[in-house]
């Protein structure tokens, strides 16, 4: 629209509203990214599968609408303003759900939490877009075009659509991923050539002063920005004047940032009743996805991690996990779950799923990084370690674990069962077999020598141990490594005391 043609009727030279000055322009230099879920009210209830027509309404009695649907309710007809029992008329099959605000709102938190491995300052803007300052982020990240991608394709990965758009302010990014998907601005300068051709409903204005503007015949942004300022003002108050000047960078508008929580909490409501375990897996999957993004913008890991599954009739299935050492590995997470989803036995359906992550350890480090020791090392104690926790995944807690020293000069009270990795007393240099028997075996004397399947050659000793007076359990021996006719490294003794038994206690690899 021509200047003249706005200005004159609008803001006649009488106005006794003085004219107000445009702020100086903010140098700091800051680059947003806008996401913007708009079927998040559809998406939280884990409904991507199309084969089923489904749809969120909202409101109350008659006034009942459409707020999303999905493309299996799209393709019969049903989009976002229908009228409820226009819906159901067009699709009698049709599975409706009312909108949940709050559940949306945990839903736009937890992915602000995984949006904040790519930058530190992520902002809400309710009810479903999240702003991300990625200015500091970008050689990081590999660029603009990289940062961009790696976020959007996490974020189609987790489950989620979106419009996105790259602008120096915020305001410019919320407007730009509403009505110009993908847009990237980098300069202040072209803000305003950017914003031109947006319709005036990117602006989240009210519908009052939206038609007010359309009644005036302004029906984009750049025949907005042409008006006088005092005017537009006047006719339309001064906050959607401050709106525009956010938007080209005019006047700051700080942003607070997300505070992530201690611990996550992730859930996720399932489209159906079911006892499929593939389901369930997959949307588990989806929360251990979660996870792990909070986990790594932290540097930390998991070690007691709880699986709930919750069923119709209000209980909760739970498997708790133990890790030999602290991970933040997505798949590997999931690899020890299936194991007990497989063997679990559900007694009703299953309607919703839930995840704790327990506390929250630092991630295991090493000095590979620092070039200072061969990293062979670390790499076999991480590969170790996981091994221990896919055999407790698959024969249970119980049926692993490890062994450790104890400072006790009886070999049968030297060891303990312990969690694997535990580390005990240093052995030091006294020779000890890794097999010992838990009760010492009598041996047969022959011609004054002992004798097993043959004579025993005695080859070093004898090592004294007498101790355990205090306990009950006192021992007076001498050991000896003897080789056996076939060559096998024995651990024997002879007791100090009548009648002088030999017997034998150990066997050397």
């Amino acid at each position: 629209m021509p200047r003249s043609q706005a200005s004159l009727p609008l803001f006649p030279a009488s106005s006794p509203v003085a004219e107000i000055p445009p702020p100086v322009p903010v140098r700091r230099r800051q680059l947003w990214m806008a996401l913007d879920c708009d079927r998040l009210p559809l998406e939280i209830f884990a409904a991507a599968a199309d084969a089923q027509p489904v749809a969120v309404v909202e409101g109350d009695g008659s006034g009942r609408r459409i707020c999303r649907s999905n493309s299996a309710a799209a393709h019969q007809g049903v989009t976002p303003g229908l009228p409820l029992n226009a819906a159901l008329a067009l699709s009698p099959q049709l599975q409706v759900v009312e909108r949940d605000p709050r559940r949306e709102a945990r839903r736009l938190r937890r992915l602000a939490q995984w949006a904040m491995r790519y930058t530190d300052l992520v902002s809400l803007e309710m009810p479903h877009r999240l702003l991300l300052e990625i200015q500091g982020s970008l050689k990081l990240f590999g660029g603009l075009d990289r940062l961009c991608q790696q976020i959007c394709t996490g974020l189609t990965a987790l489950g989620y659509s979106l419009r996105h758009a790259v602008a120096p302010t915020p305001r410019a990014a919320l407007w730009l991923a509403r009505g110009a998907d993908g847009a990237r601005v980098t300069d202040v300068a072209a803000l305003p050539g950017a914003l031109a051709e947006l319709p005036l409903r990117c602006t989240g204005w009210s519908e009052r002063e939206l038609n007010m503007l359309e009644g005036m015949g302004v029906q984009s942004l750049g025949e907005c920005l042409r008006l006088p300022r005092d005017g537009f003002a006047r006719r339309l108050g001064v906050r959607c004047l401050a709106d525009l000047d956010r938007a080209l960078g005019r006047v700051a508008e700080p942003r607070r940032g997300v505070r992530p929580p201690a611990r996550y909490r992730g859930s996720l409501e399932l489209p159906a009743e079911t006892f499929d375990r593939a389901m369930m897996g997959q949307g588990m999957r989806h929360l251990l996805d979660e996870l792990s993004a909070f986990l790594r913008h932290r540097q930390a890991g998991v070690q007691q991690p709880e699986f709930m599954f919750r069923h119709n009739d209000g209980h909760n299935t739970r498997f708790p996990l133990g890790l030999a050492e602290p991970s933040a590995d997505a798949g590997f997470l999931s690899e020890l779950l299936m194991p007990h989803l497989e063997q679990a036995r559900l007694h009703a359906p299953v309607v919703s799923l839930a995840l704790r992550s327990g506390p929250v350890l630092p991630l295991p480090g090493s000095l590979l990084a620092l070039g200072l020791e061969d990293g062979a090392g670390p790499r076999r104690a991480e590969a170790a370690c996981r091994l221990v926790d896919r055999l407790r995944a698959r024969l249970g807690t119980g049926a692993v674990r490890g062994i450790c020293l104890l400072p006790e000069h009886r070999p049968e009270a030297a060891w303990d069962y312990v969690e694997p990795g535990t580390r005990g007393t240093e052995a030091g240099d006294r020779a000890r077999p890794l097999w010992i028997l838990e009760t010492p075996r009598p041996l047969q004397m022959k011609h004054r020598q002992p004798w097993l399947e043959g004579p025993l050659t005695l080859r070093h000793g004898p090592e004294r141990i007498e101790t355990g007076w205090w306990d009950g359990k006192d021992v007076s021996r001498d050991y000896y490594e003897a080789s056996s006719p076939g060559g096998m490294g024995l651990w024997i003794f002879r007791e100090r005391r009548k009648p002088r038994r030999w017997f034998l206690h150990g066997v050397f690899g």
